[in-house]
């Protein structure tokens, strides 16, 4: 008899990884730019820095993003639900504009722009997904917290600028993926 394992676990350390990539690159890049402020300037600004913070951000974007595609593979592979199947979907797609965000820089004006929220609007639907299937699964404590966050994330689209609801929102999205990668290993230990 042939037993197939669920493997979910190696993928959620891609989640791990690539939110330490993001924070790192993020961290870094506001060090060496010392005009950026947080909430004030958009992070594309980041990419187009005068400084070398440009590099940082946008290798940080597509390491990070490459690194997330296979969290979301991970997810979509080992799926429990189609709550889940449709999230790990959406976050390889959602990881890809966000590693597009870091090759197209503000300097490219609509596509820049494009890509960006194409990476947002596609993660925050996975974190709704998401949230349906880790209900569905039973996981109510973790789809709790993607409730609260999707909740976070729609109080501030009307109670901050860009600027402001681009910081805390990727602060967000990067907490629920750290989340969501333990949801993946605790998941795969009940199997």
């Amino acid at each position: 008899m042939k037993v197939s394992k669920d493997r979910s676990i190696a993928f959620a350390w891609f989640g791990f990884i690539g939110v330490a990539a993001f924070i790192i690159a993020w961290v870094s890049a506001d060090a060496i730019d010392t005009v950026w402020q947080f909430g004030i300037n958009n992070i594309s600004d980041l990419g187009v820095s005068d400084t070398d913070a440009k590099l940082y951000f946008n290798y940080g974007c597509i390491i990070a993003g490459i690194l997330l595609v296979i969290m979301g593979i991970g997810r979509a592979v080992y799926a429990k639900n189609a709550g889940h199947t449709a999230g790990g979907v959406l976050i390889i797609f959602g990881s890809i504009a966000l590693a597009l965000v870091g090759w197209f820089t503000a300097d490219d004006g609509d596509l820049h722009t494009f890509v960006a929220v194409f990476a947002a609007l596609l993660i925050f639907l996975a974190m709704i997904a998401i949230a349906a299937g880790n209900w569905a699964a039973g996981r109510k404590v973790f789809a709790g917290v993607s409730i609260i966050i999707v909740f976070l994330v729609t109080a501030m689209l009307f109670a901050y600028d860009i600027a402001g609801l681009e910081a805390y929102g990727i602060i967000l999205a990067m907490i629920w993926f750290l989340v969501e990668s333990v949801n993946m290993i605790y998941s795969s230990k009940k199997s």
